[in-house]
Protein backbone atom coordinates (compact mmCIF):
# COMPACT_ATOMS: atom_id res chain seq x y z
CA UNK A 1 0.00 0.00 0.00
CA UNK A 2 1.11 3.40 -0.68
CA UNK A 3 0.54 6.81 1.34
CA UNK A 4 1.07 10.17 -0.02
CA UNK A 5 1.89 12.30 3.10
CA UNK A 6 0.75 15.71 1.63
CA UNK A 7 -2.75 14.65 0.69
CA UNK A 8 -3.00 12.79 3.63
CA UNK A 9 -4.38 9.91 1.80
CA UNK A 10 -4.28 5.95 1.40
CA UNK A 11 -3.51 4.28 -2.17
CA UNK A 12 -4.29 0.71 -2.97
CA UNK A 13 -2.97 1.13 -6.62
CA UNK A 14 1.33 0.49 -7.26
CA UNK A 15 1.77 3.69 -8.71
CA UNK A 16 4.61 5.95 -7.61
CA UNK A 17 3.07 9.25 -7.56
CA UNK A 18 0.24 10.52 -5.95
CA UNK A 19 -2.72 11.00 -8.54
CA UNK A 20 -3.85 14.18 -7.16
CA UNK A 21 -0.77 15.92 -6.58
CA UNK A 22 1.94 14.06 -8.19
CA UNK A 23 3.98 14.14 -5.01
CA UNK A 24 5.92 10.98 -4.64
CA UNK A 25 4.09 8.18 -2.50
CA UNK A 26 5.59 6.28 0.66
CA UNK A 27 5.29 2.56 0.84
CA UNK A 28 3.48 1.44 3.93
CA UNK A 29 4.29 -2.41 5.23
CA UNK A 30 1.94 -4.72 6.13
CA UNK A 31 2.83 -5.07 9.76
CA UNK A 32 2.15 -1.08 9.88
CA UNK A 33 -1.06 -1.29 7.65
CA UNK A 34 -2.31 -3.70 10.43
CA UNK A 35 -1.97 -1.53 13.36
CA UNK A 36 -4.84 0.70 11.85
CA UNK A 37 -6.91 -2.10 12.92
CA UNK A 38 -6.69 -2.98 16.40
CA UNK A 39 -7.48 -6.40 18.09
CA UNK A 40 -10.74 -5.71 20.42
CA UNK A 41 -9.91 -7.73 23.72
CA UNK A 42 -12.62 -9.13 25.48
CA UNK A 43 -12.70 -7.25 29.08
CA UNK A 44 -12.49 -10.29 30.91
CA UNK A 45 -12.26 -8.61 34.28
CA UNK A 46 -15.88 -7.05 34.20
CA UNK A 47 -17.27 -9.91 32.73
CA UNK A 48 -16.09 -12.04 35.54
CA UNK A 49 -17.60 -9.55 38.04
CA UNK A 50 -21.01 -9.32 36.31
CA UNK A 51 -21.24 -12.99 36.10
CA UNK A 52 -20.65 -13.33 39.47
CA UNK A 53 -23.20 -10.79 39.92
CA UNK A 54 -25.83 -12.43 38.20
CA UNK A 55 -25.14 -15.99 39.89
CA UNK A 56 -25.61 -14.76 42.84
CA UNK A 57 -29.45 -12.77 41.74
CA UNK A 58 -29.90 -16.48 40.22
CA UNK A 59 -28.64 -18.12 43.42
CA UNK A 60 -31.55 -16.05 45.22
CA UNK A 61 -33.99 -16.67 42.87
CA UNK A 62 -33.12 -20.49 43.61
CA UNK A 63 -33.71 -20.05 47.14
CA UNK A 64 -37.13 -18.10 46.65
CA UNK A 65 -38.13 -21.27 44.71
CA UNK A 66 -36.70 -23.85 47.68
CA UNK A 67 -38.63 -21.65 50.07
CA UNK A 68 -41.76 -21.76 48.21
CA UNK A 69 -41.46 -25.20 47.16
CA UNK A 70 -41.09 -26.02 50.77
CA UNK A 71 -43.90 -24.10 51.86
CA UNK A 72 -46.45 -25.72 49.58
CA UNK A 73 -45.02 -29.06 49.17
CA UNK A 74 -47.30 -31.70 48.29
CA UNK A 75 -45.00 -34.56 47.81
CA UNK A 76 -42.73 -33.25 44.96
CA UNK A 77 -39.35 -31.48 45.22
CA UNK A 78 -39.68 -29.75 41.78
CA UNK A 79 -37.68 -26.81 43.02
CA UNK A 80 -34.16 -29.29 42.36
CA UNK A 81 -35.17 -29.65 39.02
CA UNK A 82 -34.88 -26.21 38.89
CA UNK A 83 -31.43 -26.11 40.14
CA UNK A 84 -30.05 -28.31 37.30
CA UNK A 85 -31.85 -26.14 34.45
CA UNK A 86 -30.36 -23.03 35.75
CA UNK A 87 -27.08 -24.24 36.70
CA UNK A 88 -26.76 -25.68 33.59
CA UNK A 89 -27.49 -22.43 31.66
CA UNK A 90 -25.21 -20.68 33.00
CA UNK A 91 -22.62 -23.23 32.69
CA UNK A 92 -23.63 -22.98 29.07
CA UNK A 93 -23.75 -19.09 28.91
CA UNK A 94 -20.02 -18.87 30.13
CA UNK A 95 -18.74 -21.61 27.61
CA UNK A 96 -19.95 -19.56 24.86
CA UNK A 97 -19.49 -15.88 25.98
CA UNK A 98 -15.64 -17.02 26.30
CA UNK A 99 -15.98 -18.70 23.39
CA UNK A 100 -16.96 -15.87 21.17
CA UNK A 101 -20.22 -17.75 19.39
CA UNK A 102 -23.22 -16.13 18.48
CA UNK A 103 -24.22 -16.20 22.74
CA UNK A 104 -27.33 -13.67 22.51
CA UNK A 105 -29.09 -16.53 20.47
CA UNK A 106 -27.69 -18.82 22.38
CA UNK A 107 -28.81 -17.38 25.61
CA UNK A 108 -32.33 -17.39 24.32
CA UNK A 109 -32.08 -20.99 23.05
CA UNK A 110 -31.33 -21.93 26.19
CA UNK A 111 -34.40 -19.93 27.76
CA UNK A 112 -36.98 -21.63 25.10
CA UNK A 113 -35.40 -24.92 26.00
CA UNK A 114 -35.22 -24.39 30.10
CA UNK A 115 -39.28 -23.27 29.64
CA UNK A 116 -39.78 -26.43 27.33
CA UNK A 117 -37.91 -28.89 29.64
CA UNK A 118 -39.36 -27.79 32.87
CA UNK A 119 -42.91 -27.78 31.66
CA UNK A 120 -42.66 -31.82 29.79
CA UNK A 121 -41.60 -32.64 33.34
CA UNK A 122 -44.24 -31.34 35.18
CA UNK A 123 -46.87 -32.58 32.46
CA UNK A 124 -45.20 -35.76 32.87
CA UNK A 125 -45.22 -36.29 36.31
CA UNK A 126 -48.94 -35.68 36.42
CA UNK A 127 -49.21 -32.08 36.29
CA UNK A 128 -49.25 -29.63 39.45
CA UNK A 129 -48.61 -26.64 37.96
CA UNK A 130 -44.92 -25.68 39.38
CA UNK A 131 -43.29 -24.92 36.39
CA UNK A 132 -45.56 -22.45 34.67
CA UNK A 133 -46.10 -20.85 38.70
CA UNK A 134 -42.71 -20.60 39.75
CA UNK A 135 -39.84 -22.19 37.62
CA UNK A 136 -40.79 -20.36 33.97
CA UNK A 137 -40.60 -17.19 34.91
CA UNK A 138 -37.38 -17.42 37.22
CA UNK A 139 -36.06 -18.94 34.07
CA UNK A 140 -37.71 -15.96 32.23
CA UNK A 141 -36.01 -13.77 34.35
CA UNK A 142 -32.79 -15.59 34.85
CA UNK A 143 -32.43 -15.13 30.75
CA UNK A 144 -33.21 -11.22 30.78
CA UNK A 145 -30.75 -10.64 33.36
CA UNK A 146 -28.24 -12.52 31.27
CA UNK A 147 -28.92 -10.53 28.32
CA UNK A 148 -28.20 -7.67 30.35
CA UNK A 149 -25.00 -8.55 31.03
CA UNK A 150 -24.17 -9.16 26.95
CA UNK A 151 -25.10 -5.54 27.11
CA UNK A 152 -22.78 -4.46 29.48
CA UNK A 153 -19.85 -6.09 28.41
CA UNK A 154 -20.06 -5.21 24.88
CA UNK A 155 -21.18 -1.83 25.73
CA UNK A 156 -20.31 -0.55 22.26
CA UNK A 157 -22.58 -2.75 20.43
CA UNK A 158 -25.65 -2.52 23.26
CA UNK A 159 -28.42 -1.76 20.76
CA UNK A 160 -27.86 -5.19 18.77
CA UNK A 161 -29.39 -7.14 21.69
CA UNK A 162 -32.50 -5.16 22.09
CA UNK A 163 -34.29 -7.82 19.60
CA UNK A 164 -33.48 -10.62 21.78
CA UNK A 165 -34.48 -8.22 25.36
CA UNK A 166 -37.95 -7.77 23.99
CA UNK A 167 -38.20 -11.51 22.65
CA UNK A 168 -38.28 -11.93 26.72
CA UNK A 169 -40.31 -9.54 27.47
CA UNK A 170 -43.05 -11.01 25.05
CA UNK A 171 -42.15 -14.09 26.81
CA UNK A 172 -42.88 -12.37 30.20
CA UNK A 173 -46.43 -10.86 28.72
CA UNK A 174 -47.52 -13.92 28.07
CA UNK A 175 -47.25 -15.67 31.45
CA UNK A 176 -49.57 -12.74 32.41
CA UNK A 177 -52.30 -13.54 29.34
CA UNK A 178 -52.33 -17.14 30.67
CA UNK A 179 -52.63 -15.59 34.35
CA UNK A 180 -56.29 -13.96 32.70
CA UNK A 181 -57.15 -16.99 31.55
CA UNK A 182 -56.64 -18.78 34.77
CA UNK A 183 -53.99 -21.13 33.77
CA UNK A 184 -51.37 -19.28 35.74
CA UNK A 185 -52.99 -20.05 39.35
CA UNK A 186 -50.21 -18.06 41.41
CA UNK A 187 -49.39 -15.11 39.44
CA UNK A 188 -46.96 -13.20 41.91
CA UNK A 189 -43.67 -14.47 40.49
CA UNK A 190 -45.08 -14.06 36.79
CA UNK A 191 -45.90 -9.96 37.78
CA UNK A 192 -42.91 -9.70 39.17
CA UNK A 193 -40.97 -10.75 36.00
CA UNK A 194 -43.54 -9.00 33.65
CA UNK A 195 -42.53 -5.63 35.74
CA UNK A 196 -38.94 -5.83 35.70
CA UNK A 197 -38.18 -6.81 32.09
CA UNK A 198 -40.70 -4.56 30.60
CA UNK A 199 -39.56 -1.78 33.10
CA UNK A 200 -35.83 -2.23 32.18
CA UNK A 201 -36.63 -2.49 28.38
CA UNK A 202 -38.34 1.15 28.65
CA UNK A 203 -35.69 2.64 30.40
CA UNK A 204 -33.00 0.68 27.61
CA UNK A 205 -35.67 2.65 24.83
CA UNK A 206 -35.53 6.03 26.80
CA UNK A 207 -31.99 5.99 27.77
CA UNK A 208 -30.74 4.83 24.68
CA UNK A 209 -32.20 7.22 22.66
CA UNK A 210 -31.71 7.34 18.77
CA UNK A 211 -29.33 4.36 19.14
CA UNK A 212 -32.21 1.85 20.57
CA UNK A 213 -34.58 3.73 18.10
CA UNK A 214 -32.66 3.10 14.94
CA UNK A 215 -32.00 -0.72 15.89
CA UNK A 216 -35.90 -1.01 16.17
CA UNK A 217 -36.58 0.57 12.88
CA UNK A 218 -33.86 -1.74 11.31
CA UNK A 219 -35.54 -4.59 13.14
CA UNK A 220 -39.24 -4.19 12.83
CA UNK A 221 -38.78 -2.09 9.73
CA UNK A 222 -41.06 0.60 11.29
Amino acid sequence: MKRCNKCNVEILEEISVCPLCQHGLETISDAKHKKMYPKIEFDNQKFVLLLRIFIFISIILVLGLVIINAATYNGLWWSLICVGVISYFWVTVRYSIQNNTNYAAKILVQTIGGMGLCLLTDVVMGYQGWSINYVIPAIILVGYFAILMLMIVNFMSWQSYILFQFTLVIFSMILMGLHFLNIITKPILSYVTAGITLAIFIGTIVFGDKKAKTELIRRFHI
